[in-house]
């Protein structure tokens, strides 16, 4: 992954022509400011930017195409025929021929973390098939980078270890001198060498962080084995290899933006800043937007899960303080529960495979009841990490509860994860105003989803996994947010992989397999665009402003090398974003 790239010259034309599209719009006509035909162009009338001759899928209300594109500023000021784009051009106009290419508005991100990123992606990507390869990527990492004092990587995939759990002595093969420190997938486990247990002074006698949530595996003996769960118990490792320091954690979260860009991620819904304190947090992302390194829009949560903690007076702070710019906060989420692995997600008539498991709400529901009245008070957007449907459905009824207290006003609750929704609740998320969000980048039998899930929910719930399609078609809201860089098998931000899967419910790159659902289930492509666009700007509470390419709208644009609608369905993570527009300035060209 490159993450030097840098920004070129904004005046090259954009090539390679595509022809029209197959899923038939509504209408072909947006709204459009067009000025008349013929007319002179007054400095102050004129476009900074001028796209012509593509096709630009609007995401309106209508699902219009346009052909052309004018933007002045940090707005987009003409939608319509390249007549009328041309009559706004200027002296200092740029003017950018699509040249029949696909134009859509910037992606906008419904479940992001800003944060992470920068403490957990250090090192190799070690996502991979089998330990086989892991274990080859790791050994080529050491051996090309003698100079590391320290060998880290991420993205090890639970699935791998086959039932039993990784040891220190599997890496001590690889490397023993040096420590070597692996984040696992989901975020929440880490895998250590000896030398790494040595140097935190992790043995025998030390205690665990949180007795059964957060510790260390141990042998018979009680001898650390190198598996380290949850993050209280990980951080005692890596804090002990490395300074978490504030400067290491901005460099760490600066490097991902170019990336972010290069995808066509223009703005995202952040659910949670972690490992920094909260006020370093806030301050770490304000600098970025003064240094203009934050080449996206931020709106941000604040992330509840103690319930010891009030976090209304610190979310009402954080939404007060932050209105304006490209760093916004407005939410609080809720951690309502854990995930089917563990046997920790909430489920409505409970677990296939261990009908005895009774799990808990992270929080108690009557403490989550209080603070949510109390928060849309404030009139802060409540949402909700709600994993399984009885979490869901508590959650909504949160919603309702909240709605009956308080005075009425444009709440956006939003229900993330949800990989299942009782039936009797979709058609809720229209009558609450509620989103459904959920990860397109899960929506297929991986290893994960078709192994672990079905033991747990059996086989009547796995065929209404992921419900976005029936939501939809009960006139919800439906968004698409990737949750990276935490996953279940696959960490990865890139919304075209997202708009795939939930296009076609299988894995990228393997047609042949069995459709997650059935092909019921699936998506549209217009769907899919809109859901990680307009849907997760819905979401946020911002699609006045952005997630659509409409007059009066921020200039968030992007522009693809392939038609989404021509192609098969199946190649769409194929297709390259060429061009990424936030707030009126080009933030990636792909010729450059």
């Amino acid at each position: 992954m490159d993450l030097t790239k840098t920004l070129g010259s904004i005046l090259t034309v954009l090539a390679l022509a595509l022809a029209g599209c197959s899923e038939k719009p509504e209408s072909t006509a947006p709204a459009t400011n067009q000025p008349a035909p013929g007319a002179s162009t007054s400095a102050a009338e004129s476009a900074d930017f001028v796209f012509t001759n593509g096709k630009v899928y609007t995401v309106d209300k209508e699902n219009s195409w346009a052909q052309a594109v004018a933007v002045r500023g940090d707005e987009i000021v003409y939608v319509g025929d390249d007549a009328g784009a041309k009559a706004m051009v200027g002296e200092n106009t740029k003017e950018i021929d699509l040249d029949g290419k696909l134009m859509l508005p910037g992606f906008v991100e419904g479940h992001f973390h800003s944060i992470t990123p920068g403490v957990m992606l250090r090192g190799v990507n070690l996502q991979s098939e089998s330990m086989e390869e892991l274990l080859g990527k790791l050994k080529e990492y050491a051996e090309a980078n003698p100079d590391l004092e320290q060998i880290h990587g991420w993205g090890v995939r639970p699935n791998l270890y086959g039932g039993k759990q990784p040891t220190a002595a599997m890496l001590d093969k690889i490397e023993s001198e040096r420590p070597v420190f692996l984040w696992q997938v989901d975020g929440h486990s880490a895998w250590a060498n000896s030398k790494a247990l040595e140097m935190a002074g992790i043995t025998k006698d030390t205690k665990d962080p949180v007795p059964d949530v957060a510790y260390f595996v141990r042998d018979d003996e009680g001898n650390p084995t190198g598996y380290i769960v949850e993050v209280p118990a990980v951080l005692q490792v890596l804090n002990a290899l490395q300074d978490i320091d504030y400067d290491y954690v901005k460099e760490g979260v600066a490097q991902w933006y170019p990336e972010y860009s290069k995808a066509g991620i223009t703005a995202y819904h952040d659910y949670g800043l972690g490992f920094l304190s909260n006020d370093d947090a806030v301050r770490l992302m304000k600098e970025l937007e003064k240094e203009g390194t934050l080449t996206t829009r931020f709106y941000g949560s604040y992330y509840w899960n103690d319930a010891n903690i009030d976090p209304v007076p610190i979310a009402k702070k954080w939404r007060d303080e932050n209105r304006t710019g490209l760093v916004q906060f407005n939410a609080l989420k809720i951690n309502m529960d854990g995930d089917d692995d563990k046997y920790s997600a909430l489920l409505v008539g409970g677990y296939s495979d261990k009908p005895d498991a009774d799990p808990k709400p992270i929080i108690p529901f009557d403490v989550i009841n209080d603070v949510a009245v109390r928060a849309d008070k404030e009139q802060l957007h409540l949402i909700c990490h709600c994993f399984g449907d009885l979490a869901v459905r508590k959650f909504l009824d949160t919603v309702e509860l909240a709605k009956e207290k308080n005075p009425e006003w444009d709440r956006r609750p939003v229900a993330s994860h949800a990989i299942l929704v009782h039936p009797d609740d979709y058609p809720r998320f229209k009558e609450l105003n509620a989103t459904y969000d959920t990860s397109g980048q899960w929506m297929a039998l991986d290893p994960y989803t078709g192994n672990i899930t079905p033991e747990r929910i059996g086989p009547e719930r796995m065929n209404r996994l992921f419900p976005i399609k029936a939501i939809l078609e009960a006139e919800g809201n439906v968004s698409l947010g990737s949750d990276f860089p935490a996953a279940a098998y696959i960490s990865d931000f890139r919304p075209l992989n997202a708009i795939t899967q939930a296009v076609t419910r299988q894995m990228l790159g393997k047609p042949d397999m069995p459709i997650l659902g059935g092909e019921d289930m699936r998506l549209t492509v217009g769907q899919a665009i809109r859901a990680n666009t307009y849907g997760a700007a819905y979401g946020i509470g911002v699609e006045d402003k952005i997630g659509s390419i409409e007059v009066g709208k921020k200039a968030d644009l992007i522009v693809l090398d392939q038609n989404l609608f021509e192609i098969d369905p199946h190649d769409i993570y194929k297709a390259n974003v060429t061009f990424t527009m936030m707030d009126g300035e080009v933030r990636y060209r792909g010729d450059q």
